[in-house]
């Protein structure tokens, strides 16, 4: 009720409670209008000061203008703090999420700060860019429109698309923020300074990031935090499992045998690191080069770099004999994600030096069921569709009577779904540790699957690296012709 005031200037909301034995009245009337809101959001915060140390802004700034039958109004100040607190409306609803008329904002702000800042000579003197997060650091505003006809991204309204909003909301915050600027040049000196100082800081941050990151990806010291290790100190007889996600890791962790298996969480999907070393060797320099190249794209991500410090080998001064595990098994869902971080996964471990570990048979594929399905007191773990189908035809007494993918036989199989008590699982984190340990990592009861290269070495192996370079490598002409020569042998597809 308060917020709804705020946006509409001089409109007066009242609220009587009549639930007690007194009768209570709210008042909501603010002549200020979005200016007032923006000292209301504002009022909690550190204020910018000027030469005199007094507070820089004696009222917001405000901004209002209308083209093509859109209303821009705009009211902003920076203060002393280092977040942003920008506030988006549209017809009097908030969003959330922004939209278009954020984004035109946003993009009037950065390009109107950098001109000032140009001209001040500020970004060339102190040898920096500015960002538009520079620019928003402390920055405290509402961006309020009404549109005749909003488009949003979804019914609940938290976020705009109406596309010729962002054109204009930029022209006029560009315009009429220019203008208030030229019109208090010590403030804009004040404001101009404080964005300058954020720049500063961010790219001081960033080289110090850098330096560490640099030292530490090469220098691999210690055990990643989320690594749970196995109790036996030894490589021999060992077992590192890479999962996707904190929720199967949290299930393998309770379900593993923690005296021989480990278990390594990954954040989501890793970086493609594919490097066409042997198509680009004559043109642009040696194999070192290249393998140095797909070094360094390995070690911009921390998740790898988390995965290698696992391993114990090193990177750049790789030596198997250092690995800490047996076997590394790769453990993801049996749906398409999974399928594609393995496939991730497998590209990294292609790379030079890792491909040591497939040549040394050290990599290995878990086989996660894809189905539960119980009969009375009894229940089966199905790995596939494929199996699921098998199962049932087994199970049924039409056993060969039917021919496959006929309109009788599908039938079948749906009548047949129908009979039994069937979960599919949606993910590793859905079983139970004890399933999982059941059907995945029990030694005695699990299937593996070994990754090996068709002719033992991948430099003898070409037909293996080409498939790697259609699927993983930065042309889409040859996977899409790989994937449309394919089509028609695709059955049960999971989209």
């Amino acid at each position: 009720m308060r917020e709804l005031a705020f946006l509409n200037k001089s409109l007066t909301i009242i609220l009587l409670d009549k639930t007690g034995k007194k009768e209570k009245e709210y008042k909501n009337k603010y002549e200020g209008g979005i200016q007032e809101f923006v000292e209301f959001l504002d009022k909690n915060k550190s204020a910018l000061i000027n030469k005199n140390e007094l507070n820089l802004f004696k009222k917001p700034i405000y901004i209002s203008g209308e083209k093509d039958n859109v209303v821009v109004e705009c009211s902003l100040k920076w203060n002393a703090g280092y977040s942003e607190d920008m506030q988006a409306f549209t017809n009097n609803i908030h969003q959330k999420d922004g939209g278009t008329h954020l984004l035109g904002f946003r993009s009037a702000l950065t390009r109107v700060i950098n001109k000032y800042a140009i001209s001040a000579n500020l970004l060339k003197k102190n040898k920096i860019t500015l960002s538009g997060d520079d620019t928003r650091e402390g920055l405290t505003g509402v961006l309020s429109i009404k549109v005749p006809d909003p488009k949003f991204s979804s019914q609940t309204k938290d976020k705009l698309v109406s596309s010729e909003v962002r054109f204009i909301v930029e022209s006029i915050v560009s315009d009429k923020l220019s203008t208030w600027l030229d019109q208090n040049p010590s403030t804009k000196k004040v404001i101009l300074l404080k964005i300058a100082q954020a720049a500063i800081a961010r790219d001081v941050a960033r080289k110090a990031r850098e330096g560490v990151r640099r030292k530490g990806s090469l220098e691999l010291s210690g055990l990643p935090g989320k690594l749970a290790d196995c109790q036996i100190s030894k490589a021999e007889g060992t077992e590192l499992f890479i999962v996707e996600g904190d929720s199967a890791g949290g299930s393998a962790k309770q379900g593993r045998n923690r005296k021989f298996q480990a278990v390594l969480p990954l954040r989501g999907k890793i970086l493609n690191t594919y490097i066409n070393v042997n198509g680009k060797k004559k043109q642009n320099g040696s194999s070192q080069d290249l393998n140095t190249k797909a070094l360094s794209k390995m070690m911009s991500s921390n998740e790898i770099v988390t995965l290698i410090n696992a391993l114990g080998t090193g990177s750049k001064d790789f030596d198997i004999k250092n690995l800490r595990y047996e076997k590394i098994i790769i453990m993801t869902d049996a749906d398409v994600d999974g399928s594609h971080i393995r496939t991730l996964l497998l590209t990294l471990l292609n790379n030079y030096p890792f491909n040591e570990l497939i040549e040394k048979n050290h990599v290995y594929l878990a086989q996660p069921p894809l189905y539960k399905v119980t009969k009375g007191s009894k229940s089966n773990y199905i790995k596939n569709d494929k199996d699921l189908e098998n199962y049932l035809i087994k199970s049924s007494e039409m056993k060969n009577s039917i021919k496959k993918n006929t309109k009788e036989f599908n039938k079948f199989i749906q009548e047949e779904k129908s009979k039994i008590n069937m979960q599919r699982f949606k993910g590793l984190g859905e079983m139970n540790p004890q399933e999982l340990w059941q059907t995945t990592l029990n030694p005695e009861e699990r299937t593996l699957l070994q990754v090996r290269y068709s002719n033992n070495t991948k430099d003898k192996s070409k037909k293996d690296q080409d498939l790697f370079q259609i699927l993983m490598g930065d042309d889409v002409a040859p996977r899409k012709d790989f994937i449309i020569s394919r089509a028609l042998e695709v059955s049960n597809l999971d989209i």
